[in-house]
């Protein structure tokens, strides 16, 4: 009888402590659980204010774009660009110092676009398909990259043409004789889209790419 006593104790033991155990375990995954849901509540949240903002400072960008189609880039106010863009003026000072950097912000979005098809391209920067595929581009953003370039702003384009370039080529050393050839060569080719803006893009794209390709050979 004893013993029965003291088995029947044990058990009693055994179910006590497998009952706490399991309402431990219990709490810790509903609190867990609470947690983990609270946390992706505020980042879908986060989510939404990320996006909400993109579409501001595009809506930005796509105004100044179309102001600078019938206005001097220098008389563009900001309470024209906030008008046109329908959006508050305290987002335009959230977003921009000025607007140069509403300019960096389209350009940005312009390479952004040509650097996700150039990386399929298999010639480099140098090959004839990537250089078609610039000049494609550059006639696809002829007005506002004329409208840049007459603002007297073509150091924006210059500059990211810049980077672009680095990315593309990678890392040389600072001695290599091949860093100036990449500016050199980024220098003489804006230039070369720019005067083929202005003349009204008499040659095709394809025309231009396989001219400059025989001057760089």
């Amino acid at each position: 009888m004893i013993l029965a006593w003291k088995n029947g104790n044990a058990r009693c033991e055994y179910e006590t402590f497998y009952l706490i155990l399991y309402h431990v375990l219990i709490g810790k995954y509903l609190t867990c659980a609470a947690a983990c849901g609270r946390m992706e509540s505020k980042m879908k949240e986060s989510d939404k204010r990320l996006e909400a903002n993109r579409l501001v400072k595009l809506r930005i960008a796509r105004a100044l774009t179309k102001l600078m189609e019938t206005k001097n880039f220098s008389d563009i106010t900001v309470t024209e660009i906030v008008q046109t863009a329908g959006v508050a003026r305290a987002s335009y000072y959230r977003n921009f110092a000025s607007k140069e950097e509403v300019l960096i912000k389209v350009t940005d979005e312009i390479w952004q676009n040509y650097r996700e098809k150039a990386a399929k391209l298999s010639d480099g920067f140098f090959g004839y398909d990537s250089i078609l595929l610039i000049f494609r581009y550059f006639k696809t953003y002829k007005h506002f990259i004329l409208c840049v370039y007459k603002a007297g702003l073509a150091y924006i384009y210059l500059d990211i043409f810049d980077r672009q370039l680095e990315e593309q080529i990678g890392d040389m050393p600072f001695n290599d004789v091949g860093r100036y050839k990449i500016y050199f060569y980024s220098g003489a080719l804006y230039n070369v889209f720019l005067k083929w803006l202005e003349g009204g893009m008499q040659e095709t794209p394809a025309a231009m790419a396989q001219m400059v390709r025989s001057l760089i050979l």
